[in-house]
C-alpha cells in the first residue's frame, strides 16, 4: 500500500513538471502596455511616419534642418498705411505708401515622396504692395523689388518654366539651371511651395489658404524674376520681374 502511494506521488510530480516546462514564462516586456509581439511598439507611430494627409491650416511640425522656423522672419516692422523708403537700382530711392501686406507660410515635405503631404515649416515671409505698382518681397535672405507683372496660363507655366524647375529639383537644387524668358536669361536660385496665411489692405489678388509653388531666379545687373504657380483658383499665376536688393535698401520714414 505504501509503495503504491509513493508511486502515485511520483506520477503527480512528473505531470506538474511537464506542465511547467511547456508553459512559456511571461517577461516584463511581454506584459508591458502596448506590446504586440516582437519588439515593444511606440504608443504613437505618427512620430515615425505620416500615412494620412495633415490639415495644412493647423499643422505645426518642427522646421527641417536648415530652416529658420519661428513665424515672420523679416520686415515685421512694416505695416499697412506706413510709408517706407526703398532704393530702386535704376530709379533711385523712393518713398512709398504700403497699400497691402501678404504673409506666405513656407511648406515642406517630411519625405521626398509624391504621397508625402506638404506642411508648414513654421517660417513666414512677407510681401508688400507699394504705391507706384511696386511689390516688395522677402524670402529667406533675399529681398526683391518687383515692378513688372505678367499673368500666366497653365500652358505657359508648363512650357516656359516647369521643365527647368523639374531639372533643378532632380539635382537636389544644386545644379546651375539657366533658361530664357523675355527679356533675359535667368538662373534658378530657389524653388518651393507656400500657403497664403494672411492678407491685409488692397492691391493683392490672393486668397487666404491658397497654395502655390514659386521659382526665384536671377539675371544680370541684379535683375530678378519671381514666378508664382497656384493650385486651382486660389491666386493668379504670375511672372513678376524687377530687381534683387539688400535689406539695407529698405528703411522706415524718418
Amino acid at each position: 500500500m505504501l509503495t503504491f502511494c509513493f508511486f502515485s506521488l511520483a506520477v503527480i510530480f512528473f505531470i506538474i513538471g511537464v506542465v511547467q516546462l511547456l508553459t512559456p514564462t511571461r517577461t516584463a516586456a511581454q506584459t508591458a502596455p502596448g506590446f504586440t509581439g516582437g519588439a515593444p511598439q511606440p504608443a504613437d507611430r505618427s512620430v515615425l511616419t505620416r500615412s494620412a494627409p495633415l490639415n495644412l491650416a493647423n499643422a505645426s511640425p518642427a522646421a527641417p534642418a536648415g530652416k529658420p522656423g519661428g513665424g515672420l522672419q523679416k520686415l515685421g516692422w512694416i505695416g499697412v498705411g506706413q510709408r517706407v523708403y526703398v532704393s530702386h537700382p535704376v530709379q533711385g530711392e523712393r518713398l512709398a505708401h504700403v497699400l497691402g501686406r501678404i504673409l506666405f507660410s513656407e511648406l515642406w515635405q517630411r519625405q521626398r515622396d509624391p504621397q508625402s503631404p506638404w506642411v508648414p515649416t513654421g517660417s513666414q515671409f512677407a510681401g508688400f504692395w507699394l504705391e507706384g505698382d511696386l511689390f516688395l518681397l522677402n524670402w529667406q535672405n533675399r529681398f526683391y523689388l518687383l515692378d513688372e507683372a505678367t499673368e500666366l496660363s497653365d500652358g505657359e507655366i508648363q512650357r516656359d518654366f516647369l521643365p527647368h524647375a523639374r531639372k533643378y529639383a532632380q539635382s537636389d537644387q544644386t545644379a546651375d539651371v539657366y533658361f530664357a524668358y523675355p527679356p533675359a536669361m535667368w538662373h534658378i536660385d530657389d524653388i518651393g511651395k507656400f500657403q497664403i496665411a494672411e492678407i491685409q489692405g488692397n492691391g493683392l489678388r490672393y486668397q487666404v489658404g491658397g497654395i502655390g509653388r514659386f521659382i526665384h531666379s536671377s539675371g544680370d545687373s541684379q535683375r530678378a524674376l519671381v514666378v508664382e504657380d497656384f493650385e486651382g483658383s486660389s491666386g493668379q499665376d504670375t511672372a513678376r520681374s524687377g530687381y534683387q536688393i539688400e535689406e539695407g535698401n529698405i528703411r522706415k520714414e524718418e
